[in-house]
This record gives C-alpha cells, structure tokens and sequence, in this order.
C-alpha cells in the first residue's frame, strides 16, 4: 500500500471518517481470516457472509482501521463510513493505479493464465521489484485488491483476469488500465454463457481497446483466426507466438519435452535464447514464449528472461503439483480446474511419464455449453490415444470420457465409474500398481484435490 494514511484514504474515496488522525495503513484486507497488525480490514456484505460481523475479530488481530457502512463501537480504531464494501475496494484500486507509472500487464485466456501470470512475475522479479495477483484473485474483486498493494517501490504489475461472462474483462481493464496483455489462448471454457468459441474470443479481446500504442500484446497463432475480427481494436504492437513452422513473430524451435522439463530455443527475427524450463508439457512452452514476448517488450534482458524460466517453480497450488505417495507411485495434482485443451496436455505429460503405469483420474468439466459432450469424448479419444493404462471417471459428464475411450479402444476393464472422491481412491488402492504415475483432474467444484488429501491422510493408496 502507498505510504498514505487513512484519513486521505477516505476523503480520496469521498467518505466520512471517525477515529484517530494519522494512522498509516500496512494493506487492504476483506477476509477476517487474513488480517495482521496495521491492516484496513473492509467489510463487505455478501450474499452468503456479512463481513461486518468480523469486525471484532479483524480488530483482534491487529486491524487498525475499518471501513464499514456501520458505524463502530472503538474510539482507538479508525472507521472509514462506506456505502458497499466491493465498489469500495474497486475505487481504492483505481486510485492506486492512477499513481502508478509502470508498466501494468494484463493476463487473460481460457486456460494457464495463473501459470503464465507466475511465470512472468519470476521472470521480472529476476530484476525489478513486482507486485503481482496473489493465486487465482481475478474477479471484480480480487484483481482491484490487487492494485491496493502498490507502493513507492513497485516498478512493474502484473494482474489476472478472468471472466464468464461479456463486459467483465471490459470492467477489470476500466480498473487496471493494462499497457501490455497475453491471452493465453482461446478454449471452450465459459462456452455455457459465451454461447461459442467466437463469444469467448469477442470476450477476451475487450481488453484491446485499452492498450496504448506504446504497448504489446502477446497472442498464439493458434487464436489467429478468432481473433481476426477484433483485431481492428488492437492500437498496440501484437507478437504472435508459436511452435516452429506455424508462422509467429516468436517462435519455440528444437523443442524438446521431458518428464522433468522442457528444453526449447525461443526466436525472433532479432533475439534468440535458450530455455530450460523445469516443467513438463508443450502448454508450458507456450505459456513461455507469451511471457518472453512481454518480458521482451517491457525491457526485461534476455538474462533475466532466461534466468527466470529456468529457475521458475510453482507458486500457485493444484497445478501440475507432483507429490509422492506410497510405494513410489507419483501423483500429478492439477485439480485446481480444467477444460478439454487443459485436460489433453495433462494427458500429454502423463504420456511422457510411460512405460511407467499410467493411470487417470478425472471428474466432469464444466462452463462448456453446447461442446459440453463433445468435449468429454475430445479428452476420451486422446487419452485412447495416448495409450494410459487405467481411467477412473468422477461424475455423470466424465462418464463421457469413459465411453469415448473405450470406443476408440481402451480396455474396459481398466475403465472405472465412481460417485465420489473417496471411492476414486480407492480405486486407486486397489488397482493402481505400485509404479503408477496418476494425474488427478477436474473443474475445480468437483473438490478433485480430496483425492490427494485423501491419500495424503488415509494412506489408501498402498
């Protein structure tokens, strides 16, 4: 947060204050739960939870200032008066971006935004001090908290945004103001309200209008022909990313794919590095090529740029997390969400892993509309494909896989149905050899992840 006090707070934001002068805030806070010393907790009334009846627990554990629509009880608090909570935070973020000059990107796609976006903090972080979205805080909430944590020392942002629906990305950029954007690519996630893959690319594209000419957006060749129709919005140079021999500005060239990494050159008409990237899976080498592509127009050197790929780690949880388990078995935790494109390069590292066994366990996808069928049987034909040894389907969607494969001509028998996470497991108990490598995914409302909690505290897996 800015070095400001909360009095200035609030009369920037046009709201009354009560309580002690000069207080400085540490940060915004809206969530009880994660409140420490010198905090500005903000109550927020949600539908489900009224964040005002944590103010005294946010005020225990250390919160030196509420902004709240009621008033409070505590003379030695500072207590900002606010109409809504959200709009709020949202406001605070606008006049936290209006003081920052550097350079703001904006991260967006269908799939691997949060692994992109962690990508391209380590990579800037190589030299300059960032402030980046914290997990998956992407929505009209989380990224505007966002912005609340620049200060003095911030040189570069770097924000998440997500959306399922039009005008949302519109709205975040309102906010954030991006000079430079990826989107990581365009799938059939959010088909369900987007109606088409055209719908999810009119949708994305919004944050065109709001890059300066000055500024750069990185794109996969692959969205070339979505795109195309917005692409008259777009002021900013654009850098077209993709594998050797489909026609990008930054190309990957001598690609090699491993279990514990890929190895890649990245190329341009005028720069070229080699990348040791510590995570397996082409997704991750395109993931790569956007990041260099920005990294490249906000003046990161090619050290750093390197540098920071190849020291990268995983700093978000559920995606692509390897962990073992009892008696050498691998598990693979990529349950934070998925969708056909997430799913089938899953299955492409889960490919890498043979003649190792091979064993899948994956739950519905959802947000996938009218493709919602074709999608399921999409990832049933590769994983057919790909040659995986077991399948464990989880939901009435995943069943589709299940079908698909076994068309294409999986083995029935190591093709299992189940109502639960807990069953799934034990599955896995009783079938999964004792080498196997097992990937576990899902749409994130499928609690997927009580697979590997179940393992981790139950010792099932044996």
């Amino acid at each position: 947060m800015y070095n400001v006090t909360i009095n200035q707070i609030a009369k920037e934001m046009g709201c009354s204050y009560e309580g002690p002068e000069g207080i400085v805030v540490r940060r915004v806070v809206f969530d009880s739960r994660e409140v420490g010393p010198g905090d500005l907790f903000v109550a927020i009334r949600g539908q489900r939870v009224d964040g005002h009846r944590y103010i005294d627990k946010a005020i225990e554990a250390g919160a030196v200032a509420v902004a709240s629509e009621e008033a409070i009880d505590n003379p030695s608090i500072g207590c900002v008066r606010i109409q809504d909570g959200q709009a709020f935070i949202q406001d605070l973020g606008r006049w936290c971006r209006a003081r920052f000059e550097g350079p703001v990107i904006a991260i967006t796609g269908s799939q691997g935004k949060t692994s992109t976006k962690d990508l391209l903090a380590q990579v800037c972080q190589q030299s300059h001090q960032v402030v980046v979205t914290k997990e998956n805080q992407n929505n009209e909430l989380g990224m505007p908290l966002t912005l609340t944590r620049l200060d003095e020392e911030t040189q570069i942002l770097i924000v998440e945004m997500g959306m399922t629906g039009f005008g949302e990305i519109d709205f975040l950029c309102q906010i954030a103001r991006p000079t430079h954007a990826i989107i990581t690519g365009i799938g059939m996630v959010h088909a369900e309200y987007l109606g088409s893959q055209q719908g999810i690319a009119r949708a994305k594209t919004e944050l065109f209008k709001y890059l300066p000419a000055d500024g750069t957006v990185a794109l996969r060749v692959k969205d070339k022909e979505l795109m195309a129709p917005y692409m008259d919005e777009c002021h900013a140079s654009v850098v077209w990313c993709s594998d050797e021999g489909q026609g990008g500005d930054l190309i990957s060239r001598d690609t090699e794919l491993g279990r514990d990494g890929s190895r890649f050159d990245c190329v341009s008409q005028d720069f070229a590095v080699h990348v040791d990237l510590p995570f397996a899976g082409r997704h991750y080498v395109d993931n790569a090529l956007l990041v260099t592509a920005v990294a490249r127009a906000i003046d990161i050197s090619k050290t750093d740029i390197q540098n920071g790929l190849g020291s990268a780690v995983a700093l978000s949880s559920s995606r692509m997390e390897m962990h073992q388990v009892s008696h050498g078995r691998l598990l693979i935790n990529d349950c934070y969400n998925a969708n056909p494109d997430s799913m089938i390069a899953t299955l492409d590292v889960l490919k890498g892993y043979q003649p190792r066994p091979t064993v899948a366990c994956l739950g519905n996808m959802y947000e996938l509309g009218q493709y919602e069928i074709e999608g399921h049987a999409r990832v049933g034909r590769h994983l057919a494909a790909n040659g995986i040894d077991w399948l464990i389907c989880l939901g009435t969607l995943a069943e589709g896989i299940g079908a698909s494969a076994i068309a294409e001509g999986m083995n029935p028998s190591k093709v299992f149905y189940v109502d639960s996470t807990k069953q799934m497991a034990m599955i896995l108990e009783e079938y999964a050899p004792k080498d196997a490598v097992i990937l576990v995914k899902g749409s994130n409302s499928m609690r997927m992840t009580e697979v590997y909690k179940y393992i981790e505290q139950h010792e099932t897996v044996k």
